[in-house]
């Protein structure tokens, strides 16, 4: 589930369509300028539709120990008419998550942990 199109072998994606950020909205925006995850994953589930945005994701730092879940639904539809196809998912909705990522990982890097999560069996 942390996998972008370009680390799947089959079925084979367009990396010009479909970019690593494609299905990630939460921390990363769907932000096309970013080339690959390094050491940040999002696991995660999404969904668009109607001026909707919906991700579930388990974002994991491996190399700093963060993790934290989140489930987040945003609408984005400012003239009210829905099936119009006129939604504003890249002015709203995924700069929001990108924001709303950011900001829990912050608040997770200065969280007191009494134990750092054990994250390698997510890694590959």
């Amino acid at each position: 589930m942390s996998r972008g199109p370009q680390e799947v072998s089959y079925p084979k994606y367009d990396v010009t369509e479909f970019w690593p950020t494609y299905s990630k909205f939460v921390y990363f925006g769907r932000d096309r300028s970013l080339s690959s995850f390094q050491n940040i994953r999002s696991f995660n589930k999404y969904g668009d539709s109607y001026g909707y945005n919906i991700d579930n994701a388990y974002i994991v730092d491996f190399d700093k120990g963060v993790e934290f879940l989140v489930s987040v639904v945003v609408q984005s539809n400012r003239n009210g008419i829905y099936n119009d196809g006129i939604y504003e998912y890249e002015t709203i909705t995924y700069p929001f998550l990108k924001n709303l990522g950011e900001v829990l990982y912050q608040e997770e890097l200065k969280r007191p942990k009494a134990t750092r999560p054990n994250l390698k069996r997510f890694s590959f």
